[in-house]
């Protein structure tokens, strides 16, 4: 009898050893733990959901294992990482898979560092545990999209469950069976819907924090016994099925252990959705060649895919996150102010009504063209038409932070110490980014998590 997807994929989990890993993978891992490590400790600072999610966490009586960053809270590991997994994604920070619709690390990495403080393990556990949750949750995800997303489904919290439960059972040595179990209850658990894309709710947030607290949960209650479905992912009544309309079940595991989907995500250099970046540099790229005003501005056309207009088309935001997701709220803030960075995205920032006038002057179009496209390259055409009569245009396939337009080491640095800059000091900045990036494979995670308890 042939193995199921769950248990092909426990094989990998159990099988994979630090010192088997590809470099590059390794790289990739620290470079992801940095860059999510300062997502969160921007959103515990700067954002009402992670300050939401503290609150609730003092509330607990709880062993304190596990770090709560950004304060000097200690919880159990589930409620550390479902605190620092809403931070991750608060402000849109987070690093995202283009081909899965989805952003592995607000998620994975929060119940990687809360498992691996509380069981004493070290930078090489974690770093594995990174690796293998991207590479299992990836492959679902991109098995099963765009069709997974536009039936409404938001992938951080849906597939995200996988990814977290295949990290957490590499930390806690799981055998094959239990993480087979842990996977299929991982599914069962799964949710996340795109309902506030209409009216900007902040329970966006809680998606990657509640995939994170389930990693641990689905890992220790296999370790315990409690079964799975085995056809968990490809079944009559799996995740696959009842979770999309279409889906390609091979390409999960074809190159299994031999290609890594972490080589193929991006960084976020600006604070918004993904698809917002897309325009920004489109209209970046304009503005350098001509100097628009405001006043210039006639109406701004977009030609773009399904995903961008169906989760991005809002010109009538209404709170930051939907302005956070608003490709017409980070286009009007480029030509008004010049930029859209996190001093652009406040309660004060999304009411100016220069702003506004701007993103209602902007119309968004599915391309024929450009779908046909989708997922590689997810392409954006912006054309701005002056009060004269004249169109500019500009096409962006591959924006700043996808890999075939990568950011360095140093670029990461530099947007790491630009968002935590109001949070903590320049020595802290320095130890953090030490002890994630270059850290060494026999470091203790409960040392470096030290660094991260802090009142800001």
């Amino acid at each position: 009898m042939s193995k199921t997807i769950a248990e092909t994929l426990a094989d990998f989990i159990h099988d994979a050893t630090y010192e088997n890993l590809p470099k590059e993978v390794i790289h990739q891992a620290k470079r992801c733990l940095m860059d999510t490590c300062g997502a969160i400790i921007a959103g515990s600072f700067h954002s009402k959901s992670g300050k939401v999610a503290q609150s609730y966490a003092k509330t607990l009586e709880e062993p304190q294992t596990a770090t709560i960053i950004g304060t000097t809270l200690m919880r159990s590991p589930q409620t550390a990482a479902f605190a620092n997994g809403i931070a991750a994604h608060a402000l849109e920070l987070d690093d995202g898979s283009r081909h899965a619709t989805y952003h592995p690390g607000s998620s994975i990495v929060p119940a990687s560092l809360a498992i691996c403080e509380a069981e004493g393990k070290t930078a090489q556990d974690l770093i594995t545990a990174i690796a293998v949750g991207y590479e299992v949750s990836i492959r679902i995800g991109k098995s099963m999209n765009p069709h997974h997303y536009l039936r409404g489904f938001h992938p951080t919290g849906t597939i995200a469950h996988f990814g977290t439960a295949a990290a957490c059972s590499k930390v806690l040595g799981l055998n094959i069976e239990e993480i087979t179990n842990a996977l299929g209850l991982a599914g069962s658990l799964a949710s996340g819907i795109n309902q506030y894309e209409i009216d900007g709710s902040l329970v966006k947030h809680l998606h990657p924090g509640n995939a994170a607290r389930n990693g641990i949960l689905t890992a220790l209650l296999a370790k315990e016994g409690l079964t799975g479905p085995k056809g968990v992912i490809e079944g009559r009544l799996g995740f696959c099925h009842c979770f999309s309309d279409e889906y390609d079940i091979s390409s999960i595991t074809e190159g299994l252990g031999a290609q890594y989907d972490i080589l193929s995500i991006y960084f976020k250099p600006y604070p918004s959705c993904r698809y917002v970046h897309y325009a920004n540099e489109a209209t970046l790229n304009i503005l350098k060649e001509h100097p628009l005003t405001p006043d210039d501005i006639d109406q701004i056309h977009i030609l773009t895919h399904k995903n961008a207009k169906q989760g991005s088309d809002i010109p009538d935001y209404q709170t930051v996150l939907h302005a956070r997701l608003s490709i017409q709220y980070g286009i009007a803030s480029i030509l008004v102010r010049g930029k859209a960075g996190l001093q652009e995205y406040t309660e004060d920032a999304i009411k100016d009504l220069r702003v506004r006038e701007i993103a209602r002057k902007i119309t968004i179009e599915i391309d024929p063209e450009i779908q046909k496209l989708y997922p590689n390259p997810r392409s954006m055409i912006v054309e701005i038409k002056d009060k004269k009569g004249n169109v500019y245009s500009s096409r962006v396939d591959y924006p700043k932070g996808d890999p075939e337009n990568p950011m360095t080491d140093d670029e990461l640095i530099e947007k790491f110490v630009d968002v935590t800059g109001q949070v903590i000091s320049k020595e802290s900045q320095a130890k953090v980014i030490e002890n994630t990036l270059r850290i060494a494979p026999d470091a203790r995670v409960k040392e470096m998590m030290k660094l991260f308890r802090f009142e800001a």
